[in-house]
């Protein structure tokens, strides 16, 4: 077991609310979801790429996303 996954396991073990730890169940049954799991590669250039827009000022507000969500 990697050092993520341990606390991972110790996180989860600390939980006592019974309504929290339904609740990560169902995320967890959930988790093969609409979208594609992403290998460590892939994350890494998702990470990468998303710096690359920050740095562009390729990016929105939180004030900005606010106001374009209003029209959704």
């Amino acid at each position: 077991m990697n050092v993520a996954e341990l606390q991972l396991h110790q996180a989860i073990d600390s939980i006592t609310d019974g309504a929290k730890l339904e609740a990560i169940y169902t995320l967890l049954q959930k988790s093969e979801g609409p979208h594609k799991k992403m290998s460590m590669d892939e994350s890494v250039e998702a990470i990468d790429e998303s710096r690359k827009q920050i740095e562009k000022g390729d990016f929105l507000s939180n004030e900005d996303l606010e106001k374009e969500s209003k029209n959704w």
